[in-house]
């Protein structure tokens, strides 16, 4: 055999093995579509049960529902019947517990009636009792008003008194006042310039232990140690200059509220009212 025959023979091989192969690929996609098909209807058939069953569902619910309604409209209609003849019955009884109240009210009219007749000939006694009271009292109100302008004239005259008085030991608690300032004024001005003095002292003495201290001294350790000792007494005396100020700032601030007190005796003067006569008649 020649090697062209072999090659068709291969060839025509080659060319059966493709159609089987075709052949079987046609076969398989026509089963899987009809499987597909067959799966597609069972599908169908299950929705359209689904929805059947769905739909029954509602029908029995809207059944459930029309006769829940009718049911409440006939339990409504019974309610409104009852509170109709409840209603019917209060009106009844309103009517008659109103024409109770109206023969009440008639006979109280009458009873209140002989009660004002009665009244009225009792105010026009106690009306004449009243005058004759009034004209005693308008008497001894004159009487009243003469004697309150006596006792007015007295009182205007005593405050008058009182209030020369007043003004009189105003004018010594004035000039005590002055005095006590002038004083506290001389003790402070002493006070200021003893503690400026004693200022002035420690100042000096400071300046002399540092001139001292710097004169002896002779290596950089020496000088710092002198250097700190000498802050350190700056600042003490510092301290103490200042607490001896606000001692006696305090000192004298204690001293001026026990004069002023002093001076005032410990009372607390309030002013008396202005009472003058009456010019009514």
């Amino acid at each position: 055999m020649s090697l062209i025959d072999a090659n068709v023979q291969t060839l025509v091989l080659r060319m059966d093995e493709r159609d089987r192969i075709d052949a079987e690929r046609r076969a398989e996609r026509a089963r899987l579509e009809a499987e597909w098909r067959e799966q597609q209807r069972a599908e169908h058939a299950r929705l359209d049960a689904e929805r059947a069953e769905r739909y029954r569902l509602e029908v029995e619910q809207r059944e459930e529902i029309r006769r829940e309604r009718e049911r409440r409209e006939a339990e409504s209609a019974k309610e409104r019947e009852r509170l109709e003849a409840e209603r019917k019955q209060a009106e009844a009884d309103s009517k008659k517990e109103r024409e109770r109240l109206e023969a009440e009210r008639k006979q109280a009219e009458a009873e209140s009636k002989k009660e004002r007749e009665r009244l009225e000939a009792e105010y026009k006694k106690a009306d004449a009792e009243w005058r004759q009271t009034q004209a005693q009292w308008h008497q001894a109100e004159l009487d009243e008003r003469k004697e309150r302008q006596r006792v007015e004239a007295e009182l205007w005259a005593e405050h008058r008194r009182q209030s020369a008085e007043r003004e009189q030991r105003e004018v010594e608690r004035q000039r005590e006042a002055r005095e006590q300032w002038v004083e506290y004024r001389r003790v402070e001005a002493e006070r200021r310039a003893e503690v400026e003095k004693r200022l002035d002292e420690r100042f000096d003495n400071m300046d002399r232990h540092y001139l001292e201290i710097k004169a002896d001294m002779k290596d950089l350790k020496k000088t710092v140690i002198i250097t700190a000792i000498t802050a350190s007494l700056a600042t003490v005396f510092g301290v103490a200059a200042f607490n001896a100020t606000l001692l006696s700032g305090m000192i004298s601030s204690f001293e001026s509220g026990k004069n002023t007190a002093r001076a005032q005796g410990g009372k607390t003067l309030l002013p008396i009212p202005f009472l003058r006569p009456s010019t009514q008649p």
